[in-house]
Order: structure tokens, then C-alpha cells, then sequence
């Protein structure tokens, strides 16, 4: 691996964790303020019980009605982040009921005291900070005009300082319905930027593992190529390296050359694919289904014993590259595993045609003596790539031991593949 590309893979990752660092620290920081803001609103309400309280009984007012009262108008301020349209009139109504209690007193400061006004104000903002514009503004405008219609019914003969005390009343609410739906709609908009933030950082993720990927295939096919160029030169010259080998060794040999070729060659095109350069790459066939035969020829020199049945006649027309494809791959990574896992099975190879499908079946017996899993025995991803080659092309693929203790792989795959399905 080159040092450079070793140095900026980490770097790269450090600059993907940090993003996704900074999108938790602000899931914390919201949780925080989902916690924080209904237990500062609780204890402002109990501050404002204990203040507003012996104010309101103080003039006229008996201390346990005034008591029960106040609980209603200050308890509105904590349920308005509940309940912001049940609580915005609950507390309006106390506070209109307290105005009307309080109509005979000689202050000057009626019907919103400065306790009433702060109690009213948080209740609003609370309620804008929940619901949208006009519905704050209506409840705005019906404390404004139900407290100046009391005024002008309880005390006529005191027109201007009521609405003196009406505006101060009405100005600073606005005002703070105002500031409470600035911040709403600010902590919407950092809430959706840091959402994007961390879908951004999470897609650059996937990028990075799928460079990471191409790398280490290059990296492999570097690996792997070089050990399948040795076999085939040695496989090739082994009949001259060694003239007393029989026909039939030399024969064995020159096969495996061939067969390395082919998975050095198939190794390359999957490569040039993973580097994106389709355009370059050389241009050769597929292999379909007629190529199936002598897949199963090739396995079978092996010494296991592989039978194949398919349709007579022009049994593969109708059937689209792709689908013909990945039933070559179903059937060429079913062998191999019943090669490696069940040494010595009688393997089963049947394809036949169902309506506008092709059915893939590949089954084995169970192998004549138990066989040990060893570490390179694989771990399961063939059968998870023949499942996701199936569904590339609409099909589907099941597999399972059968009751003799063999196993089996099934798959179903359209003659034609859904629009969009490629090679």
C-alpha cells in the first residue's frame, strides 16, 4: 500500500468522525434544551405563585381564592408547552377573573399589574414558541381587547390610565411573541443544517468506504493476480520443465493453466469495473447459459461426480444477457461450494423454464464422509452475492439443507430483468 494513501485515508476518516462528533454533540445539546426549558418554566411558575399570590390578596381578594386563582394563571405558563391552545385561554380567564377582583383598588397600575403582565407574557411566548403566527397573534389580540372591554365596563371614569397600562400590557407581549418565534424558527433552521450536516457527513462515509473497497480490490487483484500468473506459467511449462510426466498429468497441468487464465482474466474485468473504466476495457462476451456445460465439464474434472438437465431446443431464446448471467454465476458459486463443503457429493444441475422464468437448481448429497470446517472454508457471503444477484435482476434465490442431509440452492430469475438491470 502506497504511504501516501495510507497517511490520507486516516485523515479522511478523522474529518468523517469529527462531523459525526459534532452531529451528537448537537443531539446532546437539543436534548439538554428539551429538558432544560420545561423545568425552567416550572420553577418560574412557582416563583410566580409565591410573588403573585399575597399581591392579589392583599386589596380584597380572600387569600384562598386568590391562591387557586394565581395556580391556574401561573400554572398556564409550564402546560402552555403542552397544551399552548388550552392553556393560552385558561390563563387569560384568571387573569381577566383577578382584574375583576382587583377593579376597586386605587393602584394605578389596572387591570395588568407587573406580576400579571410578566405572568401573561410568558404564557404567550410559550405559546408562540409552539404554535404558529396567527394563532399567537389571536391570542394576543383577545387578551388585549377582552381586558380593555372589562376597563371600560368596571372602570369608565379611568379611560386613560387603563390604556396606558392596556398598551405597556400589549407592547411588551408582542414583543416577546415576537423574540419567542425569532428563536423558534431559529432553532428550526440550526436543526435542519445540522441534519443536513450529518447526512453529508454520512454519505461522505459511504464514499470513503466504497474508495476504501476499490482500493483493497486493487490491492487484492495485485495479490491474487501475481499467484495465479506463477500457477499458470508453472501449470504451462510443467510438461516441459518435466518429459516424463504421462500424457494425462501433462493434460491435468495444461487444464489448470487454462482455468487460472480465465479467473486472471475474470479478475481483471471486475477490476476495470471497481476503477470505473468500462469505456477501456476490452470488449468480450459474457458468459450465459450455453456456457453452463462447460462450467460443469470444467468442475467435474475434480473427480466429483455433477450432472446438468436443461430444456431441449432453443431453450435459452427470450432470455436477456443479464438474466443468462447471473444464472451462470448462481450455478458456478453453487458448485464451488458443494466442491469445497461436501467433497465428494453427486451434485445435481437442473434448468428449466416456468412461464417467463428461469429456474436455477443446484443440489448435493450429503458428502461420504463428514467434512471439518476449515478456516478458509468461507463465510457466507457466495450465498448472500447469489441473493443479491438474484434481486438486481427481480428474482429471487432460497437455499437450505435438504433431508439428506445435502443441500440445495433455488432461484427463480426473469427472462427479462426490470428496466435499469445491468451487467
Amino acid at each position: 500500500m502506497p504511504a501516501e494513501a495510507t497517511a490520507r485515508v486516516p485523515e479522511r476518516t478523522r474529518s468523517v468522525v469529527r462531523s459525526a462528533v459534532s452531529g451528537v454533540g448537537a443531539g446532546v445539546g437539543r436534548l439538554r434544551a428539551e429538558r432544560v426549558v420545561p423545568a425552567a418554566t416550572l420553577l418560574a411558575a412557582i416563583a410566580l405563585v409565591l410573588v403573585e399570590t399575597p399581591l392579589t390578596a392583599a386589596p380584597l381578594v380572600p387569600l384562598p381564592l386568590a391562591f387557586a386563582i394565581v395556580i391556574v394563571h401561573a400554572g398556564a405558563v409550564p402546560a402552555a408547552l403542552r397544551i399552548p391552545n388550552v392553556a393560552a385561554p385558561l390563563s387569560l380567564a384568571a387573569a381577566l377573573v383577578l382584574q375583576w377582583l382587583t377593579a376597586d383598588t386605587d393602584s394605578m397600575l389596572w387591570p395588568w399589574s407587573p406580576v400579571l403582565i410578566v405572568t401573561q407574557c410568558l404564557v404567550l411566548g410559550a405559546v408562540a414558541s409552539r404554535t404558529t403566527l396567527p394563532t399567537a397573534l389571536v391570542h394576543w389580540l383577545t387578551a388585549v381587547v377582552l381586558s380593555a372591554t372589562l376597563s371600560a365596563v368596571l372602570r369608565p371614569e379611568s379611560g386613560d390610565e387603563t390604556s396606558v397600562d392596556i398598551a405597556v400590557f400589549g407592547s411588551i407581549s408582542v414583543a416577546l411573541i415576537v423574540v419567542a418565534l425569532v428563536v423558534t424558527q431559529w432553532r428550526r433552521v440550526r436543526s435542519q443544517l445540522l441534519r443536513e450536516r450529518r447526512l453529508a457527513a454520512e454519505e461522505t462515509g459511504r464514499l470513503l468506504v466504497a474508495e476504501e473497497r476499490g482500493r483493497i480490490a486493487r490491492e487484492l487483484h495485485d495479490v491474487v493476480a501475481h499467484s495465479l500468473s506463477i500457477i499458470t506459467v508453472q501449470s504451462s511449462t510443467a510438461r516441459f520443465r518435466h518429459p516424463d510426466f504421462s500424457e494425462e498429468a501433462a493434460s491435468e497441468f495444461d487444464r489448470i493453466a487454462a482455468q487460472s487464465r480465465e479467473a486472471l482474466d475474470e479478475m481483471r474485468g471486475l477490476l476495470r469495473v471497481l476503477r470505473g473504466s468500462e469505456e477501456n476495457a476490452e470488449r468480450r462476451p459474457q458468459p450465459g447459459l450455453l456456457d453452463i456445460s462447460e462450467l460443469i465439464a470444467q468442475a467435474s474434472t475434480a473427480g466429483t461426480t455433477i450432472t446438468f438437465e436443461h430444456p431441449t431446443g432453443a431453450w435459452t431464446a427470450g432470455v436477456g444477457p443479464v438474466t443468462a448471467l447471473t444464472a451462470f454465476r448462481i450455478v458456478q458459486e453453487a458448485t464451488s461450494n458443494a466442491l469445497r463443503h461436501a467433497a465428494g457429493s453427486v451434485i445435481d444441475v437442473v434448468i428449466s423454464r416456468a412461464d417467463e422464468n428461469i429456474v436455477v437448481d443446484v443440489a448435493n448429497t450429503a458428502p461420504p464422509s463428514p467434512v471439518e470446517r476449515s478456516a478458509s472454508a468461507g463465510s457466507g457471503h457466495g450465498l448472500v452475492g447469489m441473493r443479491e444477484r438474484a434481486a438486481t435482476v427481480g428474482g429471487s434465490v432460497r437455499f437450505g439443507p435438504t433431508e439428506d442431509a445435502g443441500f440445495r440452492v433455488h432461484a427463480v430469475l426473469p427472462a427479462h430483468p426490470a428496466v435499469g438491470a445491468t451487467a
